[in-house]
């Protein structure tokens, strides 16, 4: 089994030039996955509604916070998903609220519980895909966060 090297990188969005380096970095090779978050406080996190393990299984909904992941391909159209725990058609809601898909960017699917799946051309910016992962997450994210963001880089 090969190994693979995790990074963690500490962001803000006015600044997602780091993140967008290692996107890019593994864009090249053409695998890893980056995974993007907030960087939640210990108050946060206690604050969080505790679903019980019954719960989970057969809720339809996914996790209630956002959580964003980027996966490169040199096959394929890259992939970035958005997990979320906000319901079904989420993407109306984005688009409701002024959030629109990146260019270039196509549906796969936009589910309750496995959240939004979006297939991602070659000339759509590192940088781009990061800023509409935090814009989108923030939007469908149920308590209040700062702008304290969490990458975590997974290289093979």
């Amino acid at each position: 089994m090969v190994g693979v090297a995790v990074r963690e990188i500490e962001f803000r969005a006015g600044d997602v030039s780091t993140v967008a380096e290692a996107m890019d970095e593994l864009k090249s090779k053409g695998k890893g996955w980056v995974n993007i978050g907030p960087g939640l406080t210990e108050e946060q996190i206690a604050g969080l509604p505790r679903p019980s393990s019954l719960g989970q299984w057969f809720s339809g909904r996914g996790p209630a916070i956002p959580m964003g992941t980027w996966t490169p391909s040199k096959k394929r159209p890259a992939m970035l998903g958005l997990e979320h725990g906000t319901g079904p058609k989420a993407l109306d809601r984005l688009k409701g609220a002024g959030i629109l898909l990146p260019a270039e960017s196509r549906k796969v699917q936009d589910h309750a519980k496995t959240g939004i799946v979006l297939e991602v051309g070659d000339g759509v910016s590192s940088a781009e895909l990061v800023t509409w992962v935090l814009t989108a997450g923030k939007a469908l994210c149920p308590i209040e966060i700062d702008d304290h963001w969490v990458a975590q880089v997974h290289t093979p």
